[in-house]
């Protein structure tokens, strides 16, 4: 199985949605059924892109792009995990935005981690190399089962600068991140990922996937990058 991974981030308004979705759908693109669709979208777009995409039948998957730490209770504003149950399967965390943003420790994304898989939801959890090995205790501390989870090496210097990590490197990382977690869950690569670089990416042996930025805003994009990622499958 090959994962493709879109991270609006903090774009698409509720209208946006319903038209990237509209025109994906219009595209009428070939779906490889080894190919596991998923879009990150905000909170405030999750309800209605599940409602589209059961409109359309569509075989994408909807996750969130963050959690929080706590239950249910007395936390004014937060999401948590009980929440997201019943609108996605998936939810980004540790992203290196949220960490640098907002301070987000290894031990944070561990509690949001546990919190989603006592929701029955599958965590995408975003690693770089300074913190790779701290992030895994953590989880292995907290006894999170590690083949319920995907991990994505995200090396920060790639987020948004359109300078990828080299393939190679991104090879070695996999490995190790593969050999930490004695193989039990899909390993991604993440940072200025594009139609043209997927392949760089999906071809090495230890890399199941990518979680694309920016270019997943662009349907068409995303199309194209299904379409190489599926070639190489």
């Amino acid at each position: 199985m090959r994962y493709l991974i879109g991270n609006w981030k903090s774009y698409q308004t509720i209208s946006q949605t319903q038209s990237w979705l509209t025109d994906f759908a219009n595209a009428k693109p070939k779906i490889n059924q080894r190919v596991r669709l998923i879009l990150c979208a905000p909170f405030t777009d999750l309800a209605e892109a599940k409602r589209i995409i059961h409109h359309y039948g569509l075989q994408i998957e909807i996750a969130a792009q963050d959690v929080s730490p706590f239950e249910e209770g007395k936390h004014t504003g937060e999401i948590n995990s009980k929440m997201l149950s019943e609108i996605v399967t998936f939810c980004l965390v540790g992203h290196s935005e949220r960490r640098r943003e907002f301070n987000e420790t290894s031990e944070i994304v561990a509690e949001k981690v546990s919190r989603l898989i006592e929701a029955n939801l599958s965590p995408i959890i975003c690693l770089d190399t300074p913190y790779l090995e701290n992030q895994i205790k953590f989880l292995l501390h907290k006894r999170v089962p590690l083949e319920r989870c995907l991990f994505v090496y995200e090396p920060l210097a790639a987020i948004g600068t359109g300078q990828p990590a080299d393939p190679f490197e991104v090879e070695m990382v996999s490995q190790k991140i593969s050999f930490l977690t004695e193989s039990r869950c899909p390993v991604l690569y993440g940072g200025s990922v594009n139609p043209e670089n997927v392949a760089n990416f999906v071809n090495r042996h230890h890399v199941d996937g990518v979680l694309v930025g920016g270019e997943s805003l662009s349907p068409t994009h995303f199309i194209q990058m299904m379409d190489n990622l599926s070639y190489e499958s």
